[in-house]
């Protein structure tokens, strides 16, 4: 996947600025995908310059003009297009991972403690989630009939939030016993 796709996808949903994509992009988008601001802003005047996306500038008092994207029926086509094809599962590109498989480096409180700070921000994520559910829960239900596979993907990352707390409490209860014995 590219940021191309997550772009149309989102203005799919709903014409905006590059500021309103980049609000939008962090409330959804970013917990399964990344990308910076300049990424963001470059990939739509590339949209944009490709017929894919329409551009509006709207006079602001006070403010430099703003500019709201939308899709133009060639965006949306491409979109389509790319939805229809089947996904590649993805390999896992966790640093944790990678910091835990070389944790014989580390003294037992140092790995506890790795694996502690790592559940306190995996018990965050899931509050957040759990919130935005709560959120599209109490949404219009024509809003939530229409985006109900994109809440899915919700649903999915607090199940992975879920996993990664029951591994990491798992593997704390280990580290406290390898520590008695």
């Amino acid at each position: 996947m590219s940021l191309r796709f997550a772009v149309l996808t989102l203005l799919d949903i709903e014409p905006g600025s590059g500021y309103d994509l980049k609000r939008r992009f962090e409330r959804s988008v970013s917990h399964f995908w990344s990308a910076s601001h300049q990424q963001m802003y470059r990939e739509l005047h590339k949209l944009h310059q490709e017929g894919l996306l329409d551009c509006e500038e709207q006079t602001q008092a006070g403010k430099p003009d703003k500019k709201v994207y939308s899709l133009t029926e060639l965006g949306r086509a491409e979109l389509r297009e790319w939805v229809i094809q089947p996904s590649a599962p993805q390999k896992i590109r966790e640093p944790f991972l990678v910091r835990m498989f070389a944790g014989h480096n580390l003294s037992r409180d140092e790995q506890r403690d790795a694996v502690e700070a790592q559940l306190h921000q995996h018990r965050a994520s899931l509050q957040n989630y759990q919130e935005q559910n709560e959120r599209v829960l109490k949404s219009d239900t024509a809003l939530q009939e229409r985006y109900w596979l994109a809440h899915q993907t919700l649903l999915f990352g607090i199940e992975a939030e879920k996993t990664w707390i029951r591994w990491a409490e798992g593997l704390l209860e280990e580290l406290e016993e390898s520590v008695k014995t």
